[in-house]
């Protein structure tokens, strides 16, 4: 199962974040996420571990503060979920806005646009 993590300090590093899994069970792979140029920790990665062991994990380091940041960690398939659930109620027609602060004009005649006098061309 894999586990998100995040709000990570920025000298956290993958040996630290295995260390501080490992008493829960097997981990198979720890991933931090680094800017490509600086190669600075940008504050969350990912775990990989077996199922029981990765509740478990969750359910005792969730909210454990490190170098003065809680850290959080949550299923990877559920943060999915949100995150589409979010997504899918930002697509929904009655939630769209017009992108120039009108309601979107259903006879498509007037386009709010005022136009000056005179023939083109002058």
């Amino acid at each position: 199962m894999k586990i998100s993590i995040g709000n990570l300090p920025q000298t956290q590093t993958e040996d630290q974040l295995k260390a501080l899994l490992s008493p829960f069970g097997t981990v198979s792979s720890v991933t931090i996420k680094r800017d490509k140029i600086t190669k600075v920790s940008l504050g969350f990665g990912s775990a990989e571990m077996d199922e029981a062991s990765a509740l478990k994990a969750i359910e005792a380091i969730n909210g454990k503060e490190i170098e003065g940041k809680k850290i959080v960690l949550v299923k990877q398939e559920d943060l999915a979920n949100q995150h589409s659930n979010a997504n899918t109620a930002k697509s929904s027609p009655m939630n769209q806005k017009s992108p120039f602060g009108k309601a979107p004009s259903t006879s498509g005649a007037s386009t709010g646009v005022q136009r000056r006098g005179g023939q083109r061309g002058s």
